[in-house]
C-alpha cells in the first residue's frame, strides 16, 4: 500500500488558496485527514471538492491528485496513523545527515561517508520502534 505525506499534500493545496480562506480550507483538510475510517474520509474529501471545486479548481485538482494514497493511512489502527501520515521522520534524518556533512565538507573515503549515513539511519530507526503492531491490530489491518 502506498501512502502520501499529509504535510506536503496540505501545503500544496493551501498554496493555491487565498490567505483570506486558508484557515477554513485547512480545517476541512484536517477533517478529511483525521476521519475515523477510509470511507468517511473519502466522503469528506468529496464534500470538500464539491464545496470549493468551482472557486479553487487548481487547489482541488491538487487535492484530488492521488487521493487514495493520501487516505491510505486511514486503513491503519488509529494509534498508528499519526506516525505514518507524514514523511517528516524520514526527512528529519536526511536533514541531520546534511547538517553533519556541512561540518565535514568532504569525506576521505567511501567508508567514512557510509558510516555517517549508517549512523544517521540507525539513530532514526530507534525512533521508528514506536510503531508496533500487536497481533490483534495485524488482524484488524488484514
Amino acid at each position: 500500500m502506498r501512502m502520501r505525506c499529509w504535510v506536503h499534500k496540505m501545503n500544496n493545496v493551501l498554496d493555491r488558496i487565498p490567505d483570506a480562506h486558508r484557515a477554513e480550507v485547512k480545517a476541512s483538510l484536517t477533517a478529511v485527514r483525521d476521519a475515523p475510517d477510509y470511507e468517511s474520509g473519502f466522503q469528506r474529501a468529496k464534500e470538500l471538492v464539491e464545496k470549493y471545486g468551482k472557486e479553487y479548481p487548481r487547489a482541488m485538482n491538487s487535492f484530488e491528485d492521488d487521493l487514495e494514497a493520501s487516505l491510505a493511512h486511514l486503513y491503519l489502527p488509529a494509534v498508528h496513523r499519526k506516525y505514518v501520515r507524514t514523511t517528516n521522520l524520514i526527512e528529519r534524518s536526511f536533514g541531520e545527515q546534511r547538517r553533519r556533512s556541512k561540518v565535514t565538507p568532504r569525506f576521505f573515503d567511501e567508508k567514512s561517508a557510509l558510516k555517517l549515513a549508517f549512523a544517521t539511519l540507525w539513530r532514526t530507526s530507534l525512533k521508528w520502534q514506536k510503531v508496533r503492531f500487536p497481533e490483534i491490530e495485524q488482524k484488524q489491518v488484514a
